[in-house]
């Protein structure tokens, strides 16, 4: 059955940090889908561009004068279509002349007003042209920040990270991570004497200790919290790789350890760190184009979910790359690295061929939106990184207790 697009329109809103973007309302047969597009900070070579020259307002002035004249008065069955168009408009590979953002924001927000027309809600409406069971994501929240995500002295790792691997509701796992959260800041505040804790992009503490001193007590908090709950807690580190890479001196750089590693050396301090801290995951360990590295620290961790995000940035061809060359066990999944839900999709199938954990991504430059819950549960990705605290990551929270009222599958994690 078809609808018709009666009107689009589009405006400037700000991110988390500050930060313009685009934010899109469709209407279809008088329901209105409406969504904002979130931003990275540490971005990968091969994603998206967020906009085109001149920004955000170069982008509405892009939707105003050619995107809406084509589409309003369009009869539409599903959001493909649309994306499609929007990829046609373009002609880029990476969505470098309309803008990776205003892309998004048109397919989710069409997406949206689809369900609608439906009486759907959104996840609904994606299972039903997926084909996935409904069942709800794992939250893998971040704890402690590092690297671009933090500021001078925060530990070199960008995030640090924890999951509960067996809840038996969506509201015990959410509980679960934020008693992780509040916990670390505690034993923090009892480490760090007179010092402010102050929090990074992602709303994850960013203080100024070692790598393996930041593990050290989040995995303390995941064992507390583990017993008090009877949870199965786990944690994680996002090394974002590339970020602490010297090209010049091919080295990866831990100047609060005075370490400077070669790829060899790095792998081995990876591998004891999730030995000692058993770490049951790690994405992006190093450089953004380095598949042999992660294919061997894959290896050498079998138990390991080595995942890739700058590594694959969203795109099918890349993730089937390398999960083919046995790189990766796992994906991030984050829709504005490649412009639209039917190419997010794309990726999540090509995951799921190569059997690897999916995991749909917020970004550090966030937006109250929930529609990302939504994409989780609907495309079927196993688990989702949406952080902990702050007003842009609790919406997604909050989101996931909601469809814990209609979804009563939550999904589990056994080591890789």
């Amino acid at each position: 059955m078809t609808h018709t697009i009666k009107d689009i329109k589009g405006r400037v809103v700000y991110d988390s940090r500050g930060d313009k973007t685009v934010e899109v309302e469709v209407n279809i047969d008088g329901q209105v889908g409406q969504a904002a597009a979130p931003s990275g900070k540490s971005r990968g070579a091969r994603e998206a561009e967020p906009f085109p020259t001149g920004g955000p307002e170069a982008a509405l002035e892009t939707l105003r004068r050619e995107i809406a004249p084509k589409l309003v008065g369009m009869a539409v069955e599903n959001y493909e279509t649309i994306d499609k168009i929007l990829a046609e408009l373009d002609g880029t590979w990476n969505f470098s002349r309309i803008g990776g953002n205003t892309a998004l924001a048109i397919s989710i927000a069409t997406a949206i007003a689809i369900s609608k027309v439906k009486s759907l809600p959104l996840y609904a409406y994606l299972a039903t042209t997926t084909k996935n069971e409904p069942a709800l994501p794992l939250p893998l929240g971040n704890v402690i920040g590092g690297g671009k995500h933090a500021g001078p002295g925060a530990p070199e790792i960008q995030e640090f990270l924890v999951i509960p691997r067996n809840p038996n509701t969506i509201n015990d796992a959410v509980m679960a991570n934020i008693k992780v959260h509040k916990i670390v800041g505690r034993l923090l505040e009892g480490k760090i004497s007179n010092y402010p804790l102050g929090k990074g992009d992602e709303g994850a503490y960013a203080p100024p200790i070692s790598v393996e001193a930041a593990l050290e007590i989040l995995y303390n908090a995941a064992k507390k919290v583990e017993d008090e709950l009877n949870v199965k807690m786990s944690i994680g580190i996002d090394v974002a790789g590339t970020n602490i890479y010297n090209p010049h001196s091919d080295k990866y750089i831990l100047t609060s350890a005075g370490l400077y590693l070669d790829n060899e050396g790095f792998l081995q301090y990876l591998a004891e760190l999730a030995d000692k801290y058993e770490i049951i995951y790690i994405e992006d360990p190093f450089r953004e184009d380095d598949y042999e590295s992660f294919r061997n620290l894959s290896r050498a961790l079998p138990r390991t979910y080595v995942c890739g995000d700058d590594l694959v940035v969203t795109r099918a061809e890349l993730i089937s790359k390398a999960a083919s060359i046995g790189a990766i066990r796992a994906a991030i999944i984050k829709p504005n690295q490649v412009g639209t839900l039917s190419l997010t999709w794309d990726a999540v199938r090509t995951g799921k061929d190569h059997n690897l954990l999916l995991i749909a991504s917020h970004r550090s430059g966030e937006t109250t939106d929930h529609y990302l819950p939504h994409i989780a549960v609907g495309f079927g990705c196993k688990v989702i990184k949406a952080g902990i605290m702050g007003g842009e990551r609790i919406a997604k929270a909050n989101e996931l207790i909601r469809l814990g009222e209609q979804i009563n599958k939550v999904q589990r994690l056994m080591s890789s």
